[in-house]
């Protein structure tokens, strides 16, 4: 926020008064005047394929593995189903970053720049899921994506 000093007893002038109250400061993530240096991540698509095939490889091989000892398809299934789940939670910190960065790649300048937050509110995300883990920080990264709207903003850091 702009810092102005009127003295009482000086009358600035009504220009001076009003460029004073409302002008707007380029290096304030609330004003209409502030540019956001948008950062568009590389997304490593090898690895992110590798990451599938081996996933979906092993949940395969499982499947083949408990349909060959026992015989109902539906335990093959049920537990095919519960591994990837397993492996879901397990890396879901790495899986919820790697959604945020493809939001950041692929997301219009337009509806990138309309936050009015420093860090950005994927930026927030990232952040806090680094810092507080996948359920927190997904949790406070959704409490960030409702505070924010074109009236309010400022700096605000996990």
């Amino acid at each position: 926020m702009k810092e102005t000093k009127i003295h009482y007893g000086d009358m600035p002038d009504k220009n001076l008064l009003i460029q004073a109250l409302f002008a707007e400061d380029a290096n304030d993530p609330r004003s209409v005047n502030y540019e956001r240096t948008l950062e568009r991540p590389m997304i490593s698509w090898g690895m992110l394929a590798l990451n599938m095939i081996i996933v979906l490889i092993v949940s395969a091989v499982i499947f083949y593995i408990i349909k060959y000892w026992v015989t109902d398809s539906w335990v093959a299934i049920v537990a095919t189903a519960l591994f990837i789940l397993g492996y879901c939670v397990v890396r879901l910190k790495r899986i919820a970053i790697s959604v945020v960065k493809l939001y950041q790649r692929f997301a219009p300048d337009r509806i990138r720049n309309k936050c009015r937050f420093e860090p950005s509110c994927s930026q927030y995300m990232i952040l806090a899921i680094s810092q507080y883990g996948a359920f927190k920080g997904i949790y406070k990264g959704v409490q960030r994506l409702k505070r924010c709207n074109p009236d309010g903003g400022g700096f605000d850091w996990p």
